[in-house]
């Protein structure tokens, strides 16, 4: 799967994407602040991979993938799907794109409608876009239930008389009924026990293998991400600060904040003996980020150079991507 993604060109990239969230009040009343949750940032997903992006709440993840997907409004920059920038799509095309880019929400319980059975939840999308006779709607939803490891029976059910990793099953059923090309998952497994998180990874491994889908994976457990990604994208505080394969970044972290996320993960094995690296310092605020590289107040090895510079992110090796201007020397 990831050999024949690297041999396509990228589905979707994103050029200089950004989304500002603005507020006013406090003591500067009547002036306008902005929080820059996506800031600047250039991605591109190849065709059939599944790219990870991961990072601490709050750093922007799930508004990136939002913006993509334009269900809020980018601030500014582009996204282009198979080379066509969206932007530049009339209202009746960005419709009909939409078909090919679909959600598989984080949380189970809150993504269904309580009041609405398993049939029109999972249907609702072949309504809205006319697709096929009542008939042939109710068949198509029965054959993806199936699909995904329900039934019919299970068709006039509601979301409360299923557990968590039923209804993320329903939920993947209704992100695949209309056949989409593209899926960003937004954290799907974080809200399940552990035990059914491998059932449903495994899953969406499946589907993807099956009808060749590409991913925009994201999650803040880089064990998961590790799992099911081609490639892993870094994320702190609204940019991108590392990209490349997930066996690369394992073994090859190049920026700091990447090797301390890495150093926290747990070894089951008490013999094993890793290096944990600290972070120090506040997270710094979305609303003014410094001058410089935004992680430097939380970096072990920041130098005035970090705090006044800001890194752009560039290839330190083939396919390999870091924004920090100490990479080299802390290879």
């Amino acid at each position: 799967m990831a050999s024949e993604a690297r041999a396509q060109g990228p589905l979707l990239e994103t050029r200089q994407l950004t989304k500002y969230f603005y507020s006013s009040g406090g003591l500067l009343k009547g002036r306008k602040r902005a929080v820059r949750a996506v800031d600047g940032i250039d991605l591109a997903i190849r065709e059939g991979e599944t790219f990870g992006l991961v990072g601490e709440s709050g750093c922007g993840k799930s508004t990136l993938g939002r913006t993509i997907l334009r269900l809020i409004e980018p601030t500014g920059g582009s996204v282009l799907y198979r080379g066509q920038p969206i932007e530049a799509l009339g209202r009746e095309e960005l419709r009909l794109l939409k078909r090919k880019m679909q959600i598989v929400f984080q949380d189970p319980y809150a993504c269904l409608n309580p009041r609405m059975t398993v049939l029109d939840l999972v249907k609702a999308p072949l309504d809205v876009f006319g697709i096929g006779t009542g008939e042939e709607r109710v068949a198509k939803v029965v054959d993806m239930l199936e699909y995904v490891g329900l039934g019919g029976q299970h068709l006039n059910r509601y979301p409360h008389e299923f557990s968590g990793g039923q209804r993320q099953r329903i939920g993947i059923a209704r992100a695949l009924v209309l056949e989409p090309e593209f899926i960003m998952c937004d954290e799907p497994v974080s809200a399940l026990d552990v035990s059914v998180r491998a059932q449903v990874l495994n899953l969406m491994r499946r589907i993807q293998a099956e009808r060749g889908l590409t991913y925009l994976f994201i999650s803040h457990d880089l064990s998961v991400v590790r799992h099911i990604s081609d490639r892993i994208g870094v994320m702190y505080l609204g940019r991108l600060v590392e990209v490349t394969s997930k066996d690369e970044l394992y073994r090859r972290p190049l920026h700091p904040y990447t090797k301390a996320l890495l150093s926290a993960i747990p070894i089951p094995d008490p013999e094993v003996k890793r290096e944990r690296v600290l972070l120090k310092g506040d997270v710094s605020s979305a609303y003014d980020p410094p001058t410089g590289c935004r992680f430097a107040a939380r970096c072990p090895y920041a130098t005035d150079r970090c705090r006044s510079e800001t890194p752009a992110l560039r290839e330190l090796a083939p396919g390999h991507q870091a924004a920090c201007v100490r990479a080299e020397e802390l290879a």
